[in-house]
């Protein structure tokens, strides 16, 4: 199956970086403003709306005839349009992210003040860390992780801050995150505590990232290489690599240049190994990282390693969100029954 245009465009414009060279999809046409407004629309249900708004306006200052072809006046108009739309979308982007950023910082006070074994993953963490700030990279709560001996300890930090925990429904009592919510002026604020980073408890035989092995002290804590399986554990584990967030926040978190012996082991501490070749593949092969190829070949060859690349190749991720996407579920679920026999 071939990327779509609107997909491909998709995968151009949505590096932190700047325009992905990879992908030089044709223009669109002042007449098909129904498919830019459905490319805005996908960029955010893939969670990359704050990169490919910045790409995209600076695609319509530097080169608007590579986007927009068609009468002169009309393109011109559509492109203030776009301009004045992607912009309005940045900024409220990044208004949300600082909003739950100040709640993250003040979570992470109470934590130090407590001396709890308790960390800011995801979201927040690694839009401060790997994605060079707020305005690049979107998230809807605050992710905790937490030792299982200290989540008690956590919860009372975040009752005393208004916070209000939900219990789980029966089937998700045995998952590793817990929700906690408050109402404050601008809406609703989650956060969500976590014990190990994969929630399904018919993964964890094979997956597994507690607090300890996240936060080893003996590996140097947290480093590039934690946050690295982090990100291809959630991308794999918890969402199947369904949006194009999940591979650009491995490309990013390549990007920190992890050390690639700590990689290996912490890639078999957490029989993470396949779910990493997944990420940094598609890194690879979306954006071109020769970080994440390099790391990739260190990896080395992984057994059902060709299967893997059949089940979840690059144009699977970029269509996640589009109307076929049905279509592609059964891949998903088979690559999901691989998590569950590769160790």
């Amino acid at each position: 199956m071939k990327t779509g245009r609107t997909e491909a465009w998709l995968a151009r414009l949505s590096d932190p970086r700047g325009a992905n060279d990879r992908f030089r999809p044709r223009p669109f046409d002042v007449a098909e403003r129904g498919q830019m407004e459905r490319l805005v629309a996908l960029a955010a249900r893939h969670n990359v709306r704050p990169a490919f708004s910045r790409n995209l306006l600076r695609q319509l200052k530097e080169a608007p005839q590579d986007f927009l072809t068609g009468d002169a006046q009309a393109a011109a108009a559509t492109s203030s349009w776009l301009s004045d739309h992607a912009n309005d979308l940045r900024v409220g982007d990044f208004a949300r992210a600082s909003l739950l950023a100040e709640v993250a910082g003040t979570v992470r006070e109470k934590i130090a003040a407590a001396a709890l074994p308790a960390v800011i993953v995801k979201g927040v963490d690694f839009a401060e860390v790997a994605y060079g700030g707020l305005h690049l990279r979107t998230f809807s709560d605050v992710d905790l992780l937490v030792r299982p001996d200290a989540a008690d300890a956590l919860g009372a930090i975040l009752r005393d801050l208004g916070f209000t925990e939900h219990v789980p429904s029966g089937k998700r009592v045995d998952y590793t995150e817990r929700a906690w919510t408050r109402a404050d002026h601008h809406g609703t604020t989650l956060v969500e505590v976590h014990t190990d980073v994969v929630h399904a408890p018919e993964l964890r035989a094979a997956q597994s990232l507690t607090y300890d092995l996240y936060a080893d002290p003996a590996l140097g804590g947290v480093t590039p290489a934690a946050r690295l399986v982090l990100a291809a554990l959630h991308g794999s584990t918890s969402h199947l690599f369904g949006r194009l967030q999940y591979v650009v926040d491995g490309l990013m978190v390549a990007r920190l240049d992890p050390d690639p012996d700590e990689l290996l082991v912490r890639a078999k501490r957490s029989g993470a190994t396949l779910p990493l070749v997944t990420m940094l593949r598609l890194a690879t092969e979306i954006y071109g990282c020769e970080i994440s190829a390099d790391l990739l070949r260190r990896l080395g060859p992984l057994r059902w390693g060709g299967l893997e690349a059949r089940l979840i190749p690059a144009y699977m991720v970029l269509a996640a969100k589009g109307e076929g996407r049905w279509m592609l579920l059964p891949q998903r679920y088979i690559y999901r029954r691989l998590l569950r026999t590769t160790f």
